[in-house]
């Protein structure tokens, strides 16, 4: 039994040990509030003031730093065998111990954190007269950043018998989950598996990972600070289980950690292997892609060489590190087979997409809806946020459903695959893929989600190639609910659009009314309701309108749609020409007074500079030029984007200037100019 007076005695002691991290603490929050002082005398508004009493990232990193070196100075001992033998050799409980030491200190922690805040709330009710909210939930938010942090950094502490280990141990669990295992499959489905999409919005797995590091979860919530209070508080209460499981966790191991553990590499030997095999792993498959990556040729041999070197050095380095000796790289060789063999597999099932990635296409009576956006289809247009689209129902879904299925590459179809790539790993064919091939010109790419009715999304990109594809793409783009999924203007309240600017040679801005606007964008949509895949693919927009939501063009909260003016779009040119904007003018009706080319020549290795004046020579070239802001359009082919070309013409008011792209080789575009 401990009495109360060694107990207090016992506290004071460890308070004395900690006395350079209090001091530390006083000081960073002493700092902390002299620049809040600062802060607020140089604020102009209610809202700038506001802003300096919320969490923030930046404390929130020194919270973290302050929290790991808390734990690692409360806790040293436990590396220490002199120092163990002292603590084991005192009548205290264990349990009692582990409490007092983490008491202790989150004192020391919250006793200046509550004395800076008292201060911030005085300052905030002379400034603002308010505050109350963004003051407490800083301090809930640091508070319990500093306790997952000290008591990740604590578990660290505990496991291992040395103190770099027990450092490193700690970047191992803040880290592991959220950063290494999360890159993982990004990083080899984008290398390997053709429908990778790179959407991680929709994707279970990386959502998981990123609740898996208690650190990690505490960033987030500081890079989500703005989303509300229900989000706020979602992290906080994810936190609190963490804080919770993690000193239940700590305090177990605490109770059962050997006396004699002290100054080996690991406290608890039988977790070595576990260890090692999810450390091991990981850093293989990392190893491979880089060796895979070196250069331009892409070898399957290299990813496999960099698998096996990784297994090699990473399982000898952890050897080295557990037995604190070179000689033990050649160590536990049977397990060194087993985690190579392991991580060849999951290379394996990503190179040769052996549970069939590429060939997933679900079953209808799964699917509640299909969400189609066509690549490089009205370049801008589906990024506005507009209502949550229905996508494709009934028939719609099962015409989609049957383009994919008929026109989808599927694995081992060596007609339709790559040859380059083929040839290149036909020799490792049991760890390559053929699925991931060059997209052919012509053919139709498009971004495919799937909305299960369990509420899952599956994204997915597929590559259409077959002419059978194509013409029932035809049908699916003849429909206004698959234009809903592409068009975000379809879905938009017209009121959230506060601009509307017309641009083509001369841009002009749309000064409309209300009702104007409406008749305006209805009239567009309905002719875009009638404008056919062929004509996206085929057909020279005359020039295209740019709409501003939420804010005007350039503001902070803005956000920019685009959208392709056709020739077909009579009545909508109709409406613009009535407006004052230069609908009729192209590129080759202009007055053209000179045209002047820059560029770099990569035949002799010098800038070029041309200035033509000659009509014939100016009439000749314009023929070959479009306008820049075309560049991304379906129906262009800009073959020559390196030269810029400045077009001088006559107008109006004097004279004005367009950039331009040639659509010409670079052969034909220097005879063209050199005549």
């Amino acid at each position: 039994m401990t009495s109360r007076i060694s107990y207090s005695k016992l506290s004071r002691e460890n308070r004395k040990r900690m006395l350079g991290m209090t001091i530390i603490t006083v000081l960073t929050f002493f700092i902390k509030a002299v620049f809040l002082v600062m802060g607020v005398n140089e604020c102009s508004s209610h809202t700038e003031v506001l802003r300096l009493f919320q969490p923030n990232m930046g404390m929130a990193g020194v919270v973290i730093v302050l929290a790991a070196c808390s734990a690692a100075v409360s806790l040293y001992y436990l590396h220490s065998r002199k120092q163990t033998d002292f603590y084991e050799s005192l009548p205290i409980k264990r349990a009692t111990l582990f409490r007092l030491v983490v008491q202790n200190s989150l004192f020391i922690f919250l006793i200046p954190l509550v004395i800076e805040e008292a201060i911030e709330f005085v300052i905030a009710q002379q400034q603002i007269s308010g505050g109350g909210w963004e003051i407490v939930s800083s301090s809930l938010w640091y508070l319990l950043i500093f306790a997952a942090t000290w008591l990740t950094m604590a578990l660290a502490m505990i496991m291992t018998g040395n103190i770099i280990v027990g450092i490193l141990g700690f970047g191992v669990f803040a880290s592991y989950f959220p950063i290494v295992i999360y890159n993982i499959f990004p990083i080899y489905a984008g290398s390997f598996f053709a429908t990778y999409s790179g959407n991680t919005a929709d994707n279970v797995y990386n959502n998981i990972t990123s609740y898996l590091s208690p650190v990690w979860v505490g960033l987030r919530g500081m890079a989500d600070i703005n989303s509300g209070r229900e989000t706020q508080i979602k992290y906080m209460m994810i936190l609190l289980l963490w804080i919770v499981g993690l000193y239940v966790l700590c305090r177990t191991l605490y109770n059962r950690r050997p006396a004699e553990s002290a100054g080996r590499a690991m406290a608890f030997t039988k977790a070595n292997t576990v260890i090692k095999v999810l450390l091991v792993i990981p850093s293989a498959l990392y190893s491979g892609i880089i060796f895979y990556s070196l250069g331009n040729a892409r070898y399957i041999f290299w990813l496999i060489f960099g698998v096996v070197f990784g297994v090699f050095v990473i399982h000898a380095l952890i050897e080295c590190i557990y037995e604190f000796d070179v000689r033990a790289i050649f160590c536990h060789k049977k397990q060194l087979i087993v985690i190579m063999f392991g991580s060849l597999f999951i290379m394996a099932s990503f190179s040769a997409d052996l549970f069939g990635y590429d060939r997933y296409i679900p079953k209808a009576s799964r699917v509640d809806s299909i969400e189609i956006k066509p690549l490089g289809v009205n370049s801008y247009g589906y990024w506005g946020k507009g209502e949550e689209r229905s996508g494709l129902n009934g028939e719609e879904k099962q015409l989609a459903l049957s383009v994919i299925k008929e026109s989808v590459e599927v694995k081992n179809n060596a007609e339709t695959s790559s040859s380059e790539y083929y040839e290149k790993n036909s020799k490792f064919l049991f760890f390559s893929s053929v699925s991931k091939k060059e997209v052919m010109r012509d053919d139709i790419e498009i971004s495919t989600t799937f909305c299960m009715k369990n509420g899952n999304r599956k994204v997915r990109n597929y590559i259409l190639r077959s002419q059978k594809a194509k013409e029932l793409y035809n049908k699916l783009y003849a429909t206004r609910e698959f234009k809903k999924n592409i068009y975000s203007l379809y879905t938009r309240d017209y009121n959230d659009i506060k601009e509307i600017t017309w641009s083509g040679i001369e841009t002009e801005y749309l000064n409309l009314t209300k009702e104007e606007k409406k008749q305006f964008l209805d009239t567009y949509l309905s002719e875009l309701d009638s404008l056919s895949y062929t004509d996206v693919q085929k057909t020279v927009p005359v020039g295209n309108i740019d709409i501003s939501i939420g804010g005007t063009m350039g503001s902070e909260n803005a956000t920019q749609d685009t959208y392709y003016i056709y020739p077909s779009f009579k009545k909508t040119l109709a409406f613009l020409a009535q407006k004052g904007c230069a609908v009729n003018q192209t590129i080759d009706n202009l007055d053209i007074s000179s045209i002047g080319v820059e560029g770099y020549d990569g035949s002799t290795g010098e800038n070029i500079r041309y200035g033509i004046t000659d009509k014939k020579r100016i009439n000749k070239l314009k023929k070959k030029l479009v306008l820049q802001q075309m560049e991304n359009v379906p129906g262009i082919t800009v073959i020559n984007g390196n030269m810029e070309i400045q077009v001088n013409y006559k107008n109006k008011n004097g004279g004005n200037s367009i950039y331009c792209y040639s659509i010409c080789t670079d052969d034909e575009l220097q005879q063209l100019l050199k005549e």
